[in-house]
């Protein structure tokens, strides 16, 4: 393969990122910038789209921007070029991650082809999910998935779950006491026109907070979203896991995003459904229960996961809006 000219890398960076602004972010706040530069390219937390009463660590931004950076990294890696990536803590104005990249030497690993592949039909689904159970094989591919980045993917069956479940409700009803959420939760779900960012209300349930068996999800405001026609909520056969990172540190947690993108797209591959649940770490208290009666002390959990297969009765789900490339991206 003969060496490509810095215009074609250009181009092909500017194609990565507009691909990747795909990638899943809480409340869809894509809080994310990208700089790009002759031989590479910067990605940078936008500090002006973090959820301050939401996400007080900060986590949920660095979670979506590690997201935002894998789905970068397998769309190159299935057009041919391999990534090098530098993570650093953003601080002094250097950016979270500098990519350059390659071309690759022989051929498109799958894998990377697979979950490029899945990035357009990967959507986050409230609904209720079927009574089939996942095969431990799968879970266990998800596991693998994340293992790359630093992630462990730990199932919640039993006494864990009930535990993760009674954190969960607890965590909603602390959020509601809190000064400022409920703000926060109707400035991202009820945006301006033309903001192309946020839940609209296709992706908002009607009803009241979803129920499935011991869970309760977030509540949002009042959505067109609606049940598949067929079963009852009993069926809901999904799995819970908690994905944790090496540790709390930035760098850690932005590549605990990137094991949260590979699960989510290799799940997608399979055809599952996914339901990314933060909200009981969100709130100090359950937070911390989780981390040491579920997953253990040594590794913080980032993000806990609803797995299912859909129901074949339920509509497909639209995309959720994405800001131009223009807004996201500045080139020097």
């Amino acid at each position: 393969m003969n060496a490509p000219s810095l215009g074609t890398e250009r181009a092909v960076l500017r194609e990565a990122v507009a691909r990747a602004l795909r990638a899943p972010s809480e409340h869809n706040t894509q809080p994310w910038r990208w700089v790009l530069g002759d031989d590479h390219v910067d990605l940078h937390v936008d500090r002006s789209r973090r959820l301050h009463f939401t996400d007080e660590l900060g986590h949920g931004a660095l979670l979506a921007c590690g997201c935002a950076l894998h789905h970068l990294r397998v769309t190159l890696a299935s057009e041919g070029w391999a990534s090098a990536v530098r993570h650093q803590p953003e601080t002094d104005g250097r950016p979270l991650a500098r990519v350059r990249i390659r071309p690759i030497d022989g051929d498109v690993d799958a894998t990377s082809a697979r979950h490029a592949a899945a990035i357009p039909a990967r959507r986050t689904d409230r609904r209720r999910f079927t009574g089939r159970e996942v095969p431990v094989d799968v879970l266990e591919s998800l596991d693998d998935a994340a293992r790359p980045y630093g992630g462990v993917l730990h199932l919640a069956y039993g006494t864990h779950r009930a535990l993760i479940a009674e954190a969960m409700r607890e965590a909603a009803g602390r959020q509601r006491e809190h000064v400022g959420y409920a703000a926060e939760l109707e400035q991202w779900t009820h945006r301006y026109a033309g903001a192309r960012d946020g839940i609209p209300a296709s992706a908002r349930l009607d009803g009241p907070p979803p129920s499935y068996r011991d869970l309760v999800l977030r509540w949002f405001p009042r959505g067109s979203l609606r049940q598949p026609r067929g079963g009852g909520d009993h069926e809901d056969a999904s799995v819970l896991a908690v994905l944790t990172a090496v540790d709390e540190g930035p760098v850690s947690v932005l590549r605990a995003g990137e094991a949260l993108s590979a699960v989510l797209l290799e799940a997608t591959a399979r055809g599952l459904g996914t339901t990314p649940i933060t909200q009981v770490l969100e709130v100090p208290e359950t937070r911390e229960r989780v981390r040491h009666l579920v997953v253990g002390a040594h590794r913080p959990p980032v993000c806990v996961l609803r797995l299912g297969w859909p129901d074949p009765f339920g509509e497909p789900l639209p995309a959720t809006p994405r800001r131009p490339l223009d807004q996201v991206l500045t080139e020097t």
